[in-house]
């Protein structure tokens, strides 16, 4: 089965030690990112470690303020990029693949354990050169499609919304949660993720761009139809790769109270009820599919809950409970129902059943066509980017 890797911003904008966030703009997994020059996922860590030495957070020692790598100048369309922007964008790809690194996913390491900017580059054209060079070109083609994005859903006239808020807020009260551990100002903190040109004052409208990028990527993938046909030649074209069934989609929001998985503290009673507690209320809130999303992306924010997301589910994919719920025989576009499992209290919403086949495709054509949109945007005059 062929897959093309869409060509992306950042994808996830974390909160509260990577546990709940807000998914903003669409993307591969790790492994594919992994193995494409065309994406760089950007992740808000509260890893220390962003170019550290280790790649890990140390207990008991300061982190270290990170130098300021931005160029002399970066502007778009006459608007000067600050260093702070350009340096949040590499100090996070930066992360990600070193991240990568320590995995072994990608074959970079140095002789002290660090991810080899220096080391030759295996991805598709960066074959002479090195990961340094490609973390560089991905830093400004991120932030050049950050700019892109953000300058349309400006002249719509979209704001940040109340969960894109709520985001940017938890994200700050969980870096200062962590400076505190080490007796740190936020803004000190900060540097030590980021680079020395950050602070909060230089890093919130930078955030705030990035959000306002996501909203309005996630309008133009809204918008996004395929014919029949275009579908079937999808699904043509990779036949041997599914067994054509209909499989039930639905969206849910997670609850989490965990009770007899390995690796986790089972929930008290008083926790148990809680979560249920949470769940019954968000229920109430909802009765359109629009709904669910709102709802759960917001619960997502506050972090009230661990994961609102949508799968389309096959025999085997999921716990028991949940699977049982999306198979039931009468089951119907829109039902919707609190279900307990071994990780807590799920909000059900079911969705509808499509083939096994159909969201491989949706996402393999509005990769294509993202990806043609955003090559366009970025060839315009008006979004050339100047470096010096």
């Amino acid at each position: 089965m062929f897959m093309t890797v869409k060509k992306t911003l950042a994808t996830i904008l974390t909160v509260a030690m990577l546990a709940a966030g807000t998914t903003v703009l669409s993307s591969c997994g790790t492994d594919a990112a992994a193995t494409d020059a065309t994406d760089a996922t950007v992740i808000l860590t509260e890893d220390t470690g962003a170019a550290s030495t280790t790649g890990t957070t140390a207990a008991a020692v300061v982190p270290a303020v990170l130098p300021s790598i931005a160029p002399a100048s970066i502007s778009i369309n006459g608007e000067t990029i600050s260093a702070a922007e350009y340096d949040f964008y590499y100090y996070t790809i930066y992360s990600n693949y070193a991240q990568y690194a320590s995995y072994g996913a990608v074959p970079t390491v140095a002789a002290d354990g660090t991810f080899d900017l220096e080391a030759a580059c295996s991805l598709e054209g960066y074959e002479d050169a090195t990961w340094g060079d490609f973390i560089t070109d991905s830093a400004l083609t991120q932030l050049q499609d950050s700019y892109i994005l953000a300058n349309y859903a400006v002249a719509e006239n979209i704001t940040l919304s109340e969960a894109d808020q709520t985001t940017l807020d938890s994200f700050y009260t969980s870096v200062q949660s962590y400076a505190d551990t080490y007796g740190m100002t936020l803004d000190a903190y900060l540097t030590t993720m980021y680079g020395e040109a950050i602070t909060k004052e230089a890093l919130t409208p930078v955030i705030e761009r990035y959000l306002l990028a996501g909203q309005y990527m996630t309008s133009l993938e809204a918008g996004y139809t395929f014919t029949d046909a275009e579908l079937e030649a999808y699904y043509t074209e990779n036949s041997d790769s599914y067994e054509n069934i209909d499989l039930p989609t639905v969206r849910h929001i997670l609850f989490m109270a965990p009770v007899g998985i390995d690796g986790y503290t089972d929930a008290t009673e008083e926790e148990l009820t809680a979560a249920k507690e949470k769940a019954d209320a968000v229920l109430a809130k909802i009765t359109t599919y629009e709904d669910m999303v709102s709802v759960g992306d917001a619960a997502l924010a506050d972090a009230s809950a661990s994961e609102s997301a949508e799968y389309t589910v096959a025999n085997g994919d999921m716990v028991d409970a949940f699977e049982t719920w999306c198979y039931d025989e009468a089951r119907q576009p829109g039902d919707k129902e609190v279900v307990q499992s071994e990780y807590g209290y799920h909000v059900m919403y079911f969705v509808d059943t499509q083939k096994d086949w159909m969201e491989d495709a949706l996402y393999y054509l509005s990769t294509e066509k993202y990806n043609a949109y955003i090559d366009e945007q970025e060839a315009l005059p008006q979004f050339d980017l100047q470096v010096a």
